[in-house]
């Protein structure tokens, strides 16, 4: 023993308590003949645990500002007061040749410069240029495809970083932002969510859109808000996370993450295939890449599976897919476009 790294025992620790989830509330089986049973319980204590109520939808509190003619599009810079009163810079997309009332897409970036990246916007929040790879530009595609598309800033990025963090050029809030959330028993991650809601509500005031098809995708961090997001909030007509769906043993606590993945009893509560279960019978397009090394295709198999039961018990076994790209940890729009357009016409 005495040759042995004493962080063995450490690392030995961790994987009990991990084994040792109670995922209380986790789908089972028999929960089948009461399925909208479990997702009401699963939904308020998850719902609880994030700090989020989703509850009715609120008056929009919203200021538009500056619009530039793209061409083929609008692009409209809009500021919306989220329901505890932070204010969401957005871009807002609209297609030229709209048909209405249209489709809406909220369109959540991932860790980086925030929603210039899905609006493909060209500079960064300080100014400097920016080239968007690996097809992370998706609200640009979603108003090409005739889509209103709606990319705001998460809360630790782009304009809602804190002064100190954009100061010292250290690329998100996350960390700040994640420990103060806990110290004052809330989450980044509820807070996010709180934050998207609030879109939905901006949205569905809009008289360009219709209200029940409101999709909702993202990639990495933006997937992650995606997930939970259209998990609590059923005014979602289609969920698409890209990059992110797999389980939190496989993906969050086999290696190092961003602390704003990480939410104090969580898996107690559930694992994230349970999350996507609340989803359902919507449709849900899971998007994954074949050589993701942060959320591996063996987790996101295993948890696809789960979800594949829960839809089946939901009634809906059809409205459950899994794309996997060729590539790594980017996004992916080989098949989002065409699975909106089937779902939602």
């Amino acid at each position: 023993m005495l040759n042995e790294p004493a962080n063995l025992s450490l690392q030995a620790r961790f994987d009990q308590l991990m084994a040792a989830g109670l995922r209380s509330l986790g789908y089972d089986p028999e929960f089948a003949d009461d399925f909208r049973g479990w997702q009401r319980q699963l939904r308020e204590a998850l719902s609880s645990l994030l700090a989020v109520h989703p509850g009715e939808e609120q008056e929009v509190v919203a200021e538009t500002g500056d619009e530039r003619d793209m061409g083929d599009y609008l692009r409209r810079y809009v500021r919306i007061t989220s329901r505890d009163g932070v204010v969401i810079p957005a871009f807002l997309l609209i297609p030229k040749t709209l048909a209405s009332p249209a489709v809406a897409v909220v369109c959540l970036h991932g860790h980086g410069p925030g929603k210039v990246v899905p609006a493909d916007f060209g500079q960064d929040v300080k100014g400097r240029p920016l080239t968007v790879e690996g097809e992370r530009d998706f609200a640009v595609q979603a108003v090409r495809e005739g889509h209103i598309a709606l990319a705001p800033d998460l809360r630790g990025f782009g304009e809602l970083m804190l002064q100190d963090d954009l100061d010292a050029d250290r690329g998100s809030s996350c960390q700040q932002l994640a420990m103060r959330a806990i110290m004052v028993g809330r989450t980044l991650l509820g807070m996010r969510v709180l934050d998207v809601i609030s879109c939905v509500d901006y949205l569905t005031a809009l008289p360009e859109v219709d209200p029940a098809k409101i999709v909702c995708t993202g990639q990495s961090g933006g997937a992650t808000v995606t997930l939970f997001a259209t998990a609590l909030d059923s005014r979602f007509a289609v969920s698409i996370p890209s990059c992110y769906f797999c389980t939190f043993r496989h993906s969050i606590l086999a290696m190092t993450h961003c602390d704003c993945n990480y939410v104090p009893g969580l898996l107690n509560l559930c694992e994230m295939y349970d999350v996507a279960g609340l989803i359902a019978p919507r449709p849900l397009l899971i998007v994954s890449g074949e050589h993701d090394s942060i959320f591996p295709l063996a987790g996101v198999q295993v948890a696809f599976e789960r979800v594949q039961a829960m839809y089946t018990a939901a009634g809906a076994p059809g409205n459950v897919e899994l794309y996997v790209g060729p590539d790594g940890h980017r996004y992916y729009k080989q098949r989002v476009w065409d699975f909106v357009r089937e779902r939602l016409g």
